[in-house]
């Protein structure tokens, strides 16, 4: 007996829902439809359904709220979110919620749509590998490691849903989590992939010269233009520009950078003429740029017109389930060998730990690092550098750092540490001294109260053990205590 696929389509309007029983109930499927979330209540109660288009604009509730209903009743059917443009925003949100992807009204490509409903269905009735699974076998032939579990893969796997919606993308994170990844997963998964890629950091080049590099100059449009130059947009032309840094654009550049974007129209320097290009454009920054357009020092429009869809990288200490890998990965690769190296367990245990304030770039660093200093291949504490072994997060990293140290060895290096994190604050240095003389006492105290513990209580022995003596003892214990 042949499967019966049920797919229930969820829109108030009438010719919606007659279009989709004209297209689908040909190809042998039924088709189910609903105006209300009233009605998908009820559909959902007496039947069993492999895919759901539903519209995200509904007389009494959402296309959001019909998805969390769908998925809290059945989560193994396929949501598909049909949007008008204005609303994309809210449709790229809903397959963060777990939607299967989304499509927009009016259905213009009707080939788009039939290849989306079965590309869904074909998902629904094999339930293939994890998507994550897939993205990370993907990733590691590229030479990019992480885990399935990592909010990376996440953002990674709604990141290639929108790559084919021509729009544009601004991606959010601290330096270092991987901007420029994304952005090329992005451009490799989009219809432009055998176009150019082409990656412009902003804050790496004055407004004069920047500006020469995005659109171009002319012969003898500022001294030492001997001769006409294409700019960045010229040779992208049908590729991706990664904007990167873009929160660090001057506002002469956040000007030309938007009539880019609004007409696809750009001047060259010292030119009369504009020109025409067709560059999708992914923007990327590590300040947070909506606080820096209410504080006037990035423009309003040019930020919405960037913030099509927005992504965020979470920092490598909130996705602790890549360090191990990342580790292993980046040691291996600076080892330059067949043989494999190894992570001692106290030296794991200090990486995962630590904040990595670097984040990914960090890491890679430091595991070059210590691959200079590691024998045989294997990564031991002491081949990691002092940083990561006093951050009080590990249970170990006091014991690494002090390991095979004298007493003034370790006076030193604390001080060192000390004087290090201070430098960033305004030090008030009479406090500083004040505090300095209490830490001393603490420090003497806990040694004094350790040598009578070794000793069971005799003052005479305590005193010996740490080349003092008796009245020195009570005078810690008693006064300063």
């Amino acid at each position: 007996m042949t499967q019966q696929i049920n797919i229930l389509v969820v829109d108030d309007e009438l010719e919606v829902g007659n279009f989709f029983n004209f297209l689908l109930c040909e190809k042998g499927y039924r088709v189910v439809n609903a105006c209300t979330g009233r009605d998908v209540a009820e559909r959902l109660a007496k039947d069993s359904f492999y895919l759901a288009m539903v519209d995200l604009r509904l007389p009494d509730t959402d296309g959001i709220k019909v998805l969390e209903q769908i998925k809290a009743v059945q989560p193994e059917c396929r949501v598909v979110i049909m949007t008008g443009y204005s609303t994309v925003k809210t449709a790229v949100d809903a397959i963060k919620l777990g939607a299967y992807d989304y499509i927009e009204k009016p259905f213009e490509e009707l080939e788009e749509l039939e290849a989306l409903v079965e590309s869904a269905l074909s998902d629904a009735l094999h339930q293939p590998a994890r998507e994550e699974n897939r993205i990370v076998e993907e990733l590691a032939g590229k030479g990019i490691v992480s885990s399935p579990e990592s909010p990376f893969i996440k953002i990674l796997t709604l990141a290639q849903k929108i790559a084919g919606k021509n729009m544009n993308i601004l991606i959010q994170g601290e330096t270092g989590v991987g901007k420029e990844i994304l952005a090329r997963y992005i451009h490799t998964h989009c219809q432009r992939s055998h176009n150019p890629f082409i990656a412009v950091n902003c804050a790496a080049f004055t407004e004069s010269l920047l500006e020469s590099e995005l659109f171009g100059h002319e012969r003898g449009s500022f001294t030492g233009a001997q001769g006409a130059r294409k700019g960045i947009f010229q040779i992208a032309n049908g590729g991706t520009l990664f904007l990167d840094e873009i929160g660090d654009a001057s506002p002469t550049i956040q000007v030309k950078l938007l009539r880019v974007l609004e007409n696809g129209e750009y001047l060259p320097v010292g030119g009369e003429k504009f020109l025409k290009t067709d560059v999708r454009i992914i923007a990327a920054t590590n300040i947070p740029l909506a606080e820096a357009v209410a504080t006037k020092k990035f423009r309003e429009d040019l930020f919405y017109r960037l913030n099509v869809v927005s992504l965020e990288i979470p920092p490598l200490r909130e996705r602790t389930c890549d360090i191990e890998p990342m580790a292993y990965h980046f040691a291996q690769k600076c080892h330059g060998s067949d043989s494999i190296i190894s992570i001692h367990p106290a030296a794991m245990e200090l990486l995962l730990y630590y904040p990595w304030p670097g984040n990914v770039r960090e890491l890679a660093n430091m595991m070059a690092r210590a691959m200079v200093f590691c024998e045989d291949g294997q990564i031991t504490p002491d081949t990691l550098p002092d940083e990561i072994k006093v951050h009080n997060g590990s249970p170990r990293g006091m014991e690494a750092l002090l390991k095979g140290k004298d007493v003034k060895e370790i006076v030193n290096q604390f001080s060192e540490i000390m004087a290090k994190q201070l430098l960033p604050f305004n030090i008030d240095l009479n406090e500083l001294i004040n505090l300095l003389k209490e830490s001393q006492y603490t420090i003497a105290r806990r040694i004094v109260e350790n040598a009578l513990a070794q000793a069971k209580g005799n003052r005479a022995n305590a005193a010996k053990r740490i080349n003092s003596t008796p009245r020195i003892l009570r005078y810690y214990l008693n006064e300063r205590g």
